[in-house]
């Protein structure tokens, strides 16, 4: 892992785009961007509920273009390259669904496995997914997606980064 990372969080805030180096903190979630990654905050697809907390990738995925409803991100497809990846995290905050959700999903791995083999995640190419936890009452999805030409070291970042993600009861 970098040994100096430079935090851009002020107030809770991490710009769109933003790169090397990077911490995302906020609401009660916390982890490093690798170097090579961009993160965002803003929703890119149609979906309102669950919460989109933040996605990464080692592309920058534009602005505009999302739907006004489903879970498939016409910015993410149109940005995607076949040697990169994305990860997002997603929070349920709905009460009746929070409180579904918490009953059926497994509680947090100790080590997540991104094997995405078919078209998932938000609509992107193969070797993309989607997978569930919970941990402290609170209940999220990640959704992945690798190109068929990136470096394998892209799915161990994804990984890294999930696994050393710190996550605390909801504020």
């Amino acid at each position: 892992m970098v040994a100096a990372i430079v935090t851009v969080v002020a107030v809770g805030f991490v710009p769109s785009g933003a790169g090397a180096g990077t911490a995302f903190d906020r609401g009660g979630i916390s982890v490093r961007v690798p170097k090579g990654w961009s993160l965002t905050q803003r929703r890119i697809n149609g979906v309102l509920d669950p919460v989109t907390v933040f996605t990464v990738s080692t592309f920058r995925v534009g602005t505009g273009g999302t739907s006004t409803g489903g879970i498939c991100s016409p910015p993410l497809r149109h940005a995607w390259r076949p040697d990169g990846g994305y990860l997002q995290l997603t929070e349920e905050r709905d009460g009746a669904s929070l409180a579904r959700m918490l009953r059926r999903v497994p509680r947090r791995p100790r080590h997540f496995r991104l094997n995405g083999t078919g078209w998932g995640g938000l609509c992107t190419p193969p070797d993309s997914g989607e997978l569930s936890f919970r941990e402290h009452g609170r209940a999220f999805y990640v959704f992945y997606g690798f190109g068929g030409t990136a470096p394998k070291r892209l799915r161990a970042q994804a990984v890294a980064m999930l696994d050393a993600m710190r996550i605390s009861r909801s504020r």
